[in-house]
């Protein structure tokens, strides 16, 4: 089997000849080795979904694939950071099942590994998706919070190569139709909703909240930097979600002492009725917790969905394991969990 390894530019657009064509075909192996451990397509980005999602200027990532005979097999992505002093690179591996057990996964991670070491970089972290009915030995988060089977093919690799788990998430999906009931809104508080961009007298208002949510997202034992947001870069990140093709509906809870947004949750849905819904980020200003205001912005965001987006089959979310006020609030409304994904991590 002779393999090939190249890295591949992002292209501005999938008309942009060969290079479209390849992020493409890039789109459905990624796709396929995820439904492989998911056990559907529920997931799976378009092609223009994912490229909307590359062409970040704050993340930036650069992309390499794994060939047999012409055809993409396999892919190896590497993200950083653009803040100051940051110390680790993120890293992906992914093989169609099909094409493992030739030193192809081995072979894109040594590729990812020598960027690493020579960007100066001292620790190299992975997400990973994991088999949730694996059965078997599991190997428990530090955190004391959930846990991976140990067995599954993407645990086995990453062990085998020096690295330790760091977290768990839950990855969790309620069924649609729901009914939720929204609560009234919390003494002092109102609620603010959008479809679209975020309103210009709001931007600054989003890029706090979206700093915090860096910082005070439970991370487990991973190395997080703190990011740095501005109107700008909050723009760009609605911006690539529309992109895609999605919408984005947004409920921002506001304080009227202050007329400030101090929490703030978002849905991402897909164009297609029959495809699930993404709910993004969720936070509550740390000076403003304890209202109650991660539910009320939660259900009252779920609650349009009835009348805004109808028909759609599920919508899925990700919380940290150890996120236990976030998971019943979750549970609250009736998320199930349904998948697991593992944070892992190597010092170099």
């Amino acid at each position: 089997m002779h393999v090939t390894i190249d890295e591949i530019a992002i292209p501005n657009s999938l008309d942009d000849g060969s290079a479209g064509a390849a992020f493409t075909e890039m789109t459905h192996v990624r796709n396929a080795v995820e439904a492989a451990v998911v056990g559907s397509d529920d997931l799976a980005p378009t092609p223009p979904e994912l490229l909307a999602g590359w062409l970040n200027a704050y993340e930036p990532r650069r992309l390499f694939v794994a060939r047999v005979e012409g055809t993409i097999v396999g892919r190896g992505v590497y993200e950083v950071q653009l803040e100051e002093g940051v110390a680790s690179a993120w890293l992906t591996v992914e093989v169609l099942p099909s094409h493992r057990q030739h030193g192809i996964g081995e072979a894109l991670h040594e590729r990812l590994m020598r960027l690493a070491r020579h960007e100066g970089r001292t620790i190299v972290q992975v997400f990973a998706m994991h088999r949730a009915d694996a059965g078997g030995d599991t190997l428990a988060s530090p955190t004391g919070f959930g846990a991976v089977p140990s067995g599954d093919d993407g645990a086995r690799f990453l062990l085998a190569r020096g690295y330790r788990l760091a977290q768990v998430e839950r990855m969790s999906r309620l069924d649609l139709p729901v009914r939720v009931v929204v609560p009234d809104a919390p003494e002092g508080y109102e609620l603010e909703q959008w479809d679209g961009p975020t309103p210009a007298h709001r931007l600054d208002d989003l890029a706090a909240l979206h700093a915090q949510m860096s910082t005070d997202a439970p991370a487990g034992d991973l190395d997080v930097t703190p990011e740095i947001w501005d109107g700008d870069r909050v723009l760009a990140a609605d911006e690539r979600e529309l992109g895609g093709g999605r919408r984005l509906l947004t409920a921002a809870v506001r304080h009227r002492a202050s007329d400030t947004l101090v929490g703030f949750t978002q849905l991402s849905v897909p164009p297609e009725q029959e495809r699930p819904i993404n709910q993004n980020d969720t936070i509550v200003a740390s000076g403003h917790r304890g209202h109650r205001l991660g539910m009320f912005l939660k259900a009252a965001n779920l609650a349009r969905l009835e009348t805004e987006a109808p028909g759609h089959p599920s919508v899925y979310t990700w919380n940290a394991e150890e996120n236990r006020h976030m998971l019943r609030v979750n549970e609250a409304v009736g998320f199930v969990a349904v998948g697991l994904e593992g944070g892992w991590r190597r010092e170099l």
